[in-house]
């Protein structure tokens, strides 16, 4: 058998959903973005979805699914629009799917990637270009927009140009969609307390995130409570 790639078990019963090679190997496509990418191409033409179906069936949050539209959207693969039924109202999306293909080439010819001596896997990282294309990430407008989404978010806005530093360390670990809905979930959490409510460049840091529902705290469901009868006494104290 010759060297390369050898496809051993062919399922000529099982559909398949074509994603081009030039797709698969362009590393500005991220994770999500492909999740979606092959989602939506999986799918007939005509086919209905909704965003509560993507999210079941592919396991991405709506930040996420948002992030990877507007990447689809600004490459050429996709445009999405909502039009109106005959009575005027918004109907479900369309989902229009391009070929920004136009020039690539279906295969590429058997080659070798050069080995980089110093690492068990033999691929050595540059360290010096990984951070310098990290830092040129920090300060392009996108990365400021994305910044200023968290910190519109997060539930304590305490030492912003901290917090600042510690969210573009945390682009470089976690998909900025990942990191919005774990926001969201630290910021509706019924058991997170204003006074025990973390720092914000402390709950980065710390990658929490990945931390999901705080445990059930009586003393959250009394504060809670106390805050909803000082509500009702201001709404109708002078009734």
């Amino acid at each position: 058998m010759t060297s390369g790639i050898h496809k051993i078990q062919k399922l000529e019963s099982v559909q398949f959903t074509a994603v081009p090679n030039w797709v698969v190997r362009d590393s500005s496509y991220t994770p999500n973005t492909f999740r979606l990418l092959a989602y939506l191409l999986s799918h007939e033409d005509g086919y209905g979805i909704t965003y509560a179906q993507i999210e079941r069936q592919t396991g991405l949050g709506r930040w996420a699914i948002n992030e990877a539209i507007k990447f689809l959207s600004s490459v050429g693969w996709l445009e999405v629009w909502q039009p109106k039924g005959a009575d005027g109202r918004f109907i479900a999306k369309s989902w229009i799917i391009k070929n920004p293909g136009v020039g690539h080439s279906a295969t590429e010819p058997p080659r070798t990637e050069p080995l980089r001596y110093g690492t068990a896997n033999g691929l050595k990282e540059d360290k010096g270009l990984k951070k310098t294309n990290t830092k040129r990430r920090q300060h392009t407008p996108e990365a400021r927009t994305y910044f200023d989404d968290f910190w519109e978010q997060y539930p304590r806005k305490i030492d912003k140009a901290k917090a600042r530093k510690a969210f573009h360390s945390a682009l470089s670990k976690v998909e900025f969609g990942d990191l919005m809905a774990g926001t969201v979930i630290y910021r509706d959490d019924p058991n997170r307390m204003d006074q025990f409510t973390k720092y914000p460049a402390s709950w980065l840091n710390a990658e929490s995130w990945n931390n999901g529902p705080l445990p059930y705290d009586p003393r959250a469901e009394k504060e809670r409570n106390a805050i909803e009868q000082e509500q009702i006494k201001r709404e109708w104290g002078n009734l």
